[in-house]
């Protein structure tokens, strides 16, 4: 805790794996970090993951917790909960908006800078969580097995881990539209006077390692009239229903429910505008 009693980190973890970026720039474009919780405003999955943190009694371990948007009002809500993130522009976000939150919600964080791929925190949670699509950006089966991995090893014996991904539906994957771009964000505006439009395409499709290139284009006016377009290009790989199960029930996560929305509908491939939400448990002695 800093003097002024914000948690801004509290340790970096040691198993950071030195390989290359997949995120095109999420932890080193200052951009990426700055307009996050704008473009990210309108999702509906706060309300699921602190009723799940509330249920377990804590503490929560959460991977890729970013600017702090679904950490904080799982502590506001009375529960420890720790974050891993790798971009420490984002942890600075997370700590800034901690500074006007109650002495209590602080202790109720701790933030480690950490490859979410391989960890050891040497402790145990009865809830983790990767929210949104942060387990996109492992691109190969290696990567993936060993967040999986780790994950399971902090979790208790018949504790939830709940994981969530874009469902790319095949009339998705098949729409040669996407490749032109179109409007995904409402304009904003940044306190400074800022005005921000986003627009969303995607580059390129590689069917057989199941990965998409995207680019998220920011068009920004400055309060001078000054016109500015900034680019992140990332690639995602997606992933199937039983692609998921498969991947968990070979870390002991037995997988308890799917779902396409946080409103617990059951899953549906072809719901095009769906998710893809698993909730597993771990299994005793794994």
């Amino acid at each position: 805790m800093s003097p002024d009693g914000a948690v801004i980190l509290i340790h970096q973890e040691k198993f950071v794996i030195n390989r290359q970026d997949s995120t095109g720039g999420y932890v080193d474009l200052p951009f990426v970090s700055e307009y996050y919780d704008y473009i990210f405003r309108e999702l509906q999955d706060i309300k699921v993951y602190v009723d799940l943190a509330l249920k377990s009694g804590g503490p929560v371990l959460e991977l890729g917790s970013g600017t702090g948007r679904i950490m904080v009002p799982i502590a506001q809500a009375g529960v420890s909960i720790t974050g891993i993130d790798l971009s420490e522009q984002m942890i600075n976000i997370c700590g800034n908006k901690l500074k006007s939150e109650s002495e209590e919600t602080m202790r109720n964080v701790e933030i480690i800078k950490s490859d979410l791929r391989k960890f050891d925190l040497g402790k145990r949670y009865p809830l983790v969580i990767i929210p949104f699509s942060t387990f996109q950006y492992l691109l190969n089966v290696e990567d993936q097995l060993s967040c999986l991995e780790s994950c399971a090893r902090h979790l208790e014996d018949g504790g939830l881990f709940v994981l969530s991904v874009f469902n790319e539906a095949v009339s998705r994957l098949s729409d040669e539209s996407l490749y032109n771009e179109f409007d995904i964000t409402p304009e904003f505006k940044m306190p400074d006077g800022r005005t921000v439009f986003r627009g969303f395409r995607y580059v390129e499709r590689d069917y057989t390692k199941q990965v998409e290139i995207k680019e998220s284009i920011f068009y920004i006016i400055h309060p001078d009239g000054r016109h500015e377009r900034l680019v992140h290009k990332f690639g995602m790989r997606y992933f199937f229903q039983f692609e998921l199960i498969h991947l968990c029930a070979r870390t002991g996560l037995k997988v308890k429910g799917v779902y396409s929305d946080y409103n617990y509908r059951p899953f549906d491939a072809g719901f095009r505008e769906g998710r893809l939400i698993i909730i597993a448990e771990k299994s005793a002695g794994k």
